[in-house]
C-alpha cells in the first residue's frame, strides 16, 4: 500500500474554497467564505485558486466586482501555467467588451478578445503536437 502525498495548505484552502463556491445557491455566505479561501490560496501561489478567485471578482461574488483586476488576474494565472486560463480570459474580454461605450476602447477590447481567443486555440494545437511528439518518441525509445 503507498501513502498518498499530503496535500499542500493551499491546496486545501482552494478544495475548502471549491466546497463553499458550490453551496452560493443555498447560502449568501458561501460566496464571501469561498473568496476567501480562494485569496489565501492564491497568496500562497496556488493558480488554479487565482483563477477561480478571478472569476468571483469579476463578477462581484462574495465582495466588490473589478472586472479589470480579474481580467489581469487571469493573464497572470496563465503565466504561472494554469493555461485554462487562457480561455476565460477570452471569454471574459467578449464580455468586458460589449459593456464598454466608446468605441475606441470598445474596438480595442473586441480585439484584444479575438487574439486571446486565436492565441487559445493555437496554445491548445501546439499542445496537443507537443503531446503526441513526446507519446511517439517515448514508444521509439521503449522499443
Amino acid at each position: 500500500m503507498t501513502d498518498k502525498p499530503a496535500k499542500s495548505p493551499a491546496d486545501l484552502l482552494f478544495r475548502e474554497g471549491m466546497n463553499y463556491d458550490y453551496k452560493q445557491d443555498q447560502s449568501p455566505a458561501a460566496a464571501t467564505l469561498a473568496r476567501a479561501n480562494f485569496q489565501q490560496a492564491a497568496t500562497m501561489g496556488h493558480v488554479k485558486a487565482l483563477r477561480a478567485l478571478a472569476h468571483l471578482i469579476y463578477e462581484g461574488r462574495g465582495g466588490p466586482q473589478d472586472r479589470e483586476q480579474a481580467m489581469l488576474m487571469l493573464w497572470s494565472a496563465f503565466n504561472r501555467g494554469d493555461h485554462e486560463a487562457l480561455g476565460d480570459l477570452a471569454d471574459m474580454l467578449g464580455t468586458y467588451a460589449e459593456e464598454i461605450t466608446d468605441p475606441l476602447s470598445k474596438k480595442a477590447a473586441t480585439s484584444a478578445a479575438g487574439n486571446t481567443e486565436e492565441l487559445n486555440r493555437l496554445f491548445g494545437l501546439v499542445s496537443y503536437y507537443m503531446h503526441e511528439l513526446a507519446r511517439e518518441r517515448a514508444l521509439r525509445i521503449n522499443n
